[in-house]
């Protein structure tokens, strides 16, 4: 393989030139997000099955009584806010009570990592809750980097912030899930603290940042729509979202990806 802007001769993983240091082809071909997400599809949907036991448990145990919980802080419990103070016992009640569900929504990256194949049993989940403790530092983390973006976006009750702070907010929010979502896979392939695979994923993949967040928010989307149809389609959809981020996780640690810093 050669490169197109200096015509240098390059290995097959090389995901830089060595000689201009621009970026090959390989991003657009062999890395794309979508393309990964199809093979994934691909593979899972036949076996789609062997997945429904253990996304049971996380459903049930995890998603829904997180989403029961957002609608009962939205609906009947309203903390007040007047002021700072307020506030911010406000988003902390709010962090540490969401936190409660959320890792066992996640330990499904757990069994899934420890595998090649495309099946969540009851018993494997059931059993990767025993790392309930890392990802409810995973998750605490992210609450924390929530709730400081709020402030900032939305400033105090006594001090408003700049309208177009709402705008970098969004982002903040958008640019945090393309560096969480691998980094739940990069801590159970490498064996990291929830912390080591946050700065791992900042730090190592942001060349592909745009192709993350392109899975990110597709696997977004598709899980909004199984929500909307009655929540019995996260079944499948919550499996297939936790396999594509596994498959494509890994193919990008194949390019050692991680052993690079921009």
């Amino acid at each position: 393989m050669r490169c197109k802007h200096c015509n240098a001769r390059l290995a097959p993983h090389d995901v830089w030139c060595v000689e201009c240091g621009r970026q090959t082809e390989i991003v657009k071909k062999d890395l794309s997000a979508m393309k990964s997400l199809r093979d994934t599809y691909s593979s899972f949907m036949p076996k789609k099955a062997l997945a429904v036991p253990g996304s049971a448990v996380l459903l049930l145990a995890g998603i829904i009584p997180t989403l029961i919980l957002v609608w009962i802080f939205n609906k009947y419990i309203s903390l007040e806010t007047g002021t700072a103070m307020q506030m911010l016992i406000n988003l902390g009640i709010k962090s540490i009570s969401l936190s409660i569900f959320i890792p066992i929504a996640l330990v499904g990256f757990n069994t899934a990592c420890k595998q090649d194949d495309y099946q969540l049993s009851f018993s494997s989940v059931l059993a990767s809750l025993r790392n309930y403790p890392k990802y409810l530092g995973f998750t605490l983390i992210s609450a924390m980097y929530f709730s400081l973006i709020y402030i900032i976006g939305f400033g105090f009750p006594s001090f408003a912030s700049l309208a177009i702070l709402r705008l970098v907010w969004i982002v903040l929010v958008n640019y945090w899930g393309a560096i969480a979502v691998p980094a739940l896979v990069i801590m159970e392939q490498n064996q990291l603290t929830p912390w080591q695979a946050i700065k791992k994923s900042y730090h190592h993949l942001h060349d592909l940042r745009w192709n993350i967040y392109l899975l990110a928010l597709v696997l977004t989307v598709i899980n909004i729509f199984a929500l909307v149809l009655l929540v019995v389609p996260l079944i499948i959809s919550i499996p297939l979202s936790i396999f594509a981020t596994r498959d494509y996780v890994r193919k990008l640690i194949s390019y050692e990806l991680l052993d690079y810093v921009r």
